[in-house]
């Protein structure tokens, strides 16, 4: 479920509570208080689900542009970690664009990856823009990878966070969340 099927059944949840006479307030409370409490968590599971997703993508995107997407033979690991190493001693941006262009003419894109990836670490658009314009596969990874929210970003966090809070309804909500979910872990036969 979403965060809107789950806001929704939770409202109808609330609604049958508040509408069904033959409880006493106390068992409201109670129900109500575990609607919240199974509500809330649904929530945070889904917040989690969604931030999970969002970085498996990120993942698959990194390894497409800058790693293997496959199962790689011993030569080709070892083709590629020493042109990490190698890419790894460029220290200025006109270097790497030197480097990329002689790995381009050559045929090593292997080299040229390993480049594209320290100059992206290192925040060299040029460089990147220039690996890019020859692997239109690596564009359109990066295009995505632009296009998908920041995690790590404090401010998109909380707002992502935001997105997942549940309000108690009115006959619990003076109390705290860990006062709720010990009213919601009470056993309805005390009720």
């Amino acid at each position: 479920m979403n965060a809107e099927q789950i806001r929704a059944t939770y409202q109808q949840q609330l609604d049958r509570i508040q509408n069904n006479r033959t409880y006493s307030d106390h068992a409201r409370q109670v129900l109500a208080a575990k609607a919240w409490s199974h509500a809330s968590q649904q929530l945070e599971q889904a917040r989690q689900a969604e931030l999970s997703g969002l970085a498996i993508r990120r993942d698959q995107l990194n390894r497409k542009m800058f790693g293997s997407t496959g199962n790689a033979d011993p030569g080709t690991v070892l083709a590629r970690r020493d042109a990490a190493d190698r890419a790894a001693a460029i220290e200025t941006p006109r270097i790497a664009a030197s480097m990329l262009e002689r790995a381009a003419r050559d045929g090593d894109r292997t080299l040229a990856q390993a480049i594209a990836a320290h100059a992206n670490t290192y925040g060299w658009t040029e460089v990147v823009n220039q690996y890019a314009a020859d692997n239109p596969s690596f564009a359109e990874a990066a295009q995505e990878w632009n296009s998908l929210p920041g995690t790590g970003d404090d401010f998109w966090e909380t707002k992502h966070g935001m997105n997942f809070l549940l309000a108690k309804p009115g006959s619990i909500d003076r109390l705290s969340d860990s006062q709720a979910h010990a009213l919601a872990a009470e056993d309805m036969e005390a009720a």
